[in-house]
């Protein structure tokens, strides 16, 4: 089958650079968001339940029960975080809406929250690079050789002969008579067989016993 002729993939090559400069980067902020999750559990948790420690009873499990909640909320960002790559804005989108939630709620200390919005933000221009290169053919591969196998053996198969009229044939009708090879003859048609014995002792006769 020949190849296509006047198909462009100068891009190619452009768009798989920036997919690695895109995946290099968000794990990079992922690492910094761990760590600044890490340093929120310390502000934002510990520290609360520290100084409840040493007030009343009731301060104690107040702490503790709004630790818990603040817990439970960061590690639900970093998960988030996680899977919004700059091919998912939306995800993007709801991670920055979560943080100013989390400050506001007192959930994220603001000394981890303010760089963690920044992050987020950082990601925007690559959410719009990556938005380009979902419209360029090729998408997600962007190879050569990937792009031929798909023409030569990517396609479904189609059956030459339909089968959607199958189930509406009908078997032939099987004949009710017997087959002629096996019917089985009148016993008065059929042969008698000769006495074996009468034959025998004619023989021995002739022999003189």
């Amino acid at each position: 089958m020949p190849m296509e002729v006047g198909k462009d993939t100068s891009h190619y090559d452009k768009c798989r650079t920036l997919m690695n400069v895109h995946k290099t980067r968000h794990q990079k902020r992922l690492f910094c968001f761990s760590v600044l999750t890490l340093l929120n559990l310390y502000l934002a948790i510990a520290l609360p339940v520290k100084y409840h420690l040493s007030l009343i009873y009731g301060k104690f499990l107040q702490g503790v029960t709004f630790g818990l909640f603040a817990f439970i909320y960061s590690i639900g960002l970093l998960v988030l975080l996680l899977f919004a790559v700059p091919e998912k804005p939306k995800l993007l989108l709801l991670a920055i809406l979560l943080i100013i939630s989390g400050v506001l709620l007192e959930f994220i200390h603001l000394i981890a929250g303010i760089p963690m919005l920044i992050l987020c933000l950082s990601q925007i221009p690559e959410c719009r690079q990556a938005l380009w290169i979902r419209k360029q053919e090729g998408y997600p591969h962007f190879n050569k050789r990937f792009d031929e196998q798909m023409r030569y053996f990517g396609k479904e198969y189609q059956p030459d002969h339909p089968l959607d009229s199958v189930h509406e044939t009908k078997m032939l009708d099987m004949p009710e008579e017997a087959s002629p090879d096996f019917t089985v003859k009148p016993k008065d048609e059929m042969p008698e067989i000769p006495d074996i014995s009468d034959n025998l002792s004619v023989n021995l006769k002739k022999k003189g016993f």
